[in-house]
């Protein structure tokens, strides 16, 4: 079995590479089971999304960074929503679709 790497890569159709730590990625039910599936990305710990774009990688990232850091916190969770541009709205919620998010805040 290879060694769990401790920081993912995704990489956007426009070869935007976004770096965020394991267990911030294994909140996405689609990288879990990448992840844990035995193909080239366990193993390199890189994953292409060849059909996003890096505004919508980046927010999806930043939502994981979002949720693992206020999913244990005492502080109330800010409004992600807020930053959610709406000309990006749907395109994220199609991607989302796709990309199922693991647990709640």
């Amino acid at each position: 079995m290879a060694e769990e790497k401790a920081f993912i890569t995704l990489i956007s159709s426009d070869d935007h590479r976004f770096i965020l730590p394991r267990s911030a990625a294994l909140g996405s039910g689609f990288i879990k089971n990448t992840l844990a599936s035995g193909f080239g990305e366990a193993l390199t710990g890189v994953i292409r999304l060849s059909d996003q774009s890096a505004e919508i990688v980046g927010k999806v990232v930043e939502y994981l960074m979002y949720k693992e850091h206020y999913q244990n916190s005492r502080d109330d969770a800010p409004d992600f929503q807020e930053r959610v541009n709406s000309n990006m709205a749907l395109e994220l919620c199609a991607f989302l679709l796709l990309l199922p998010l693991t647990g709640s805040l």
